[in-house]
């Protein structure tokens, strides 16, 4: 692949923009903050001195930011607290996401990422986040929001784990957009594959896909066998297998691609996932082949890592990074 495979697809996105997409997903308020480090002598424990703190959306939120930025139109599904994380969330983002389908839930507190950043680089992550299964009643709602949906041309699921998705959830929004007659892209967590029954595309990365098929491949393109075994006993039509600086996969019934890693010197790779799906769905969504898809969502990956923080894409960094690219192979297996 090279600079003009990728220049030729983002003509393509630009020519067709405007697709949207709805995501479901776990909602997370992901805080940067910047620390001196000292040492007490007289408690004999370090002592971090905070310095400024940056806010991000994280998770299914990132996701619908990045959608914008590739100039897609996002709406999301999900659920706040009544609390000041919650408030921030809706400020970060207003305007550029539709936020009609965020439910606000009293019983739970708004998910917060706190990651403590040391001068050495070094990290420090504190998480206020509850994990139990969101209720019934609010379970429904959002699956009423998901009908409500007008003109959607993708749909996709960010589980993090964290409650949002009890019971038959997923498969009911997954049969949701089945019905509909749009691709229902599927960001997993877990180890319970079968949760994803009936997804179009399955985005683990290579850890998450060893946690979900009980597996131990080290590199991806070493799992190509058992994606398939699984995508067949689940009903699941394609699998994107990210591992980092090994590169990603594209794995379907009839082939399959190995992409070399387009980053190469990674400064941040929070949120590179969220950029990932949020291509291919904004590809997807504009009528782009499936493989186009994932070489446009590699792109937006290796743009993410380059970044500070929780970061979204745009069309604009996607053209200066197609300028500058290397050449690489895609290797067929």
């Amino acid at each position: 692949m090279n600079s003009d495979r990728i220049k030729k697809i983002l003509g393509k996105l630009q020519r067709r923009s405007g697709a949207a997409v709805v995501v479901m997903g776990d909602i997370i308020l992901d805080e940067y903050t910047q620390c001196e480090q000292d040492y007490s002598p007289n408690e004999d424990c370090t002592v971090l001195r905070r310095q400024n703190s940056l806010l991000f959306p994280g998770n299914a939120l990132n996701v619908c930011l990045n959608i914008d930025a590739m100039e897609g139109k996002a709406a999301v599904l999900g659920t706040l607290g009544i609390d000041r994380e919650a408030d921030e969330l809706r400020r970060l983002t207003g305007g550029r996401v539709n936020l009609d389908g965020l439910l606000a839930d009293s019983g739970r507190s708004t998910t917060v990422k706190s990651r403590l950043c040391l001068r050495d680089g070094s990290l420090i992550r504190v998480d206020r986040e509850d994990n139990t299964p969101v209720s019934p009643q609010t379970a429904a709602g959002l699956l009423a929001q998901a009908e409500a949906c007008g003109d959607v041309r993708c749909a996709v699921v960010s589980d993090l784990g964290k409650g949002l998705f009890p019971g038959s959830c997923i498969g009911s929004f997954i049969g949701w957009a089945r019905r509909k007659g749009i691709p229902a892209l599927v960001d997993p967590a877990g180890s319970k594959l079968e949760r994803y029954a009936g997804a179009s595309v399955l985005f683990p990365n290579l850890l998450e896909f060893n946690r979900l098929t009980s597996s131990a491949f080290q590199h991806p393109a070493e799992a190509v066998q058992k994606a398939r075994e699984q995508m067949r006993k689940y009903d699941i039509g394609a699998i994107v297998l990210k591992a980092g600086e090994n590169g990603s996969c594209w794995i379907t019934n009839r082939e399959a691609l190995h992409l070399p890693a387009l980053g190469k010197q990674p400064v941040c790779e929070v949120g590179a996932g969220d950029s990932c799906i949020a291509a291919f769905a904004v590809g997807t969504g504009c009528g782009l082949s499936e493989e186009e898809c994932f070489l446009l969502g590699s792109a937006a990956a290796a743009v993410s890592i380059s970044k500070a923080y929780t970061s979204a894409v745009s069309l604009s960094e996607l053209i200066r990074f197609s300028t500058a690219m290397e050449p690489v192979s895609v290797y067929r297996l």
